[in-house]
C-alpha cells in the first residue's frame, strides 16, 4: 500500500492508503474518497513524496468491518451527546419551536426534542435543519 496526503475543499488534510496513485486519482474522480473530518468528497491529492507501508506494518492497518463500525458508532454517539448537552430540551413542541426559531419568532438557540418522522420531513422541506438522533442519546432529563 502507498500512503498519500490529501486535502478536502475546506483545507482538512489527511492520509489515504491506496494501491497506486492511479487508484487514488480514479477514486477521487468518482467521489469515493471522503474527508474524515467533514465528509466532503471534493478531494485533491497533495504533491508529496508517497511512501510504501512495510508488510510488518500491515497488522496495524487491518481493522475488521465490525471494529470500524463500532468506532464510527461511538464517535457519532459522542458527537450527538455533545449537541444535546449544549441545547435546550423542548419536548413534544420540537416541530413548532424549530419553526419559531427558524422564522425569528423565538430566540435563536439550539434545541432538541421529539417529533414524528412526518413532522421532521416537513421541517426539512421548509429548509429547517434537523438532525434525527439515535435512541439512547436524548433523555427526558437533558
Amino acid at each position: 500500500m502507498k500512503v498519500f496526503n490529501c486535502v478536502c475543499e475546506f483545507g482538512h488534510e489527511f492520509e489515504g492508503w491506496f494501491d497506486s496513485s492511479e487508484s487514488l486519482d480514479e477514486q477521487i474522480k468518482q467521489h469515493l474518497v471522503v474527508c474524515p473530518r467533514c465528509n466532503s468528497t471534493e478531494i485533491r491529492r497533495l504533491p508529496t513524496a508517497s511512501y510504501i507501508m512495510a508488510s510488518r506494518d500491515k497488522s496495524k492497518a487491518e481493522y475488521t468491518v465490525r471494529q470500524i463500525q463500532a468506532e464510527l458508532r461511538e464517535k457519532a454517539l459522542s458527537a450527538a451527546r455533545a449537541l444535546v448537552k449544549n441545547s435546550e430540551y423542548v419536548g413534544d413542541r420540537f416541530a413548532s419551536e424549530a419553526r419559531a426559531v427558524h422564522y425569528g419568532s423565538a430566540p435563536q438557540r439550539t434545541i432538541h426534542g421529539r417529533c414524528t418522522p412526518e413532522q421532521a420531513e416537513e421541517l426539512i422541506e421548509e429548509g429547517i435543519g434537523v438532525l434525527p438522533l439515535p435512541d439512547g442519546v436524548v433523555h427526558e432529563t437533558n
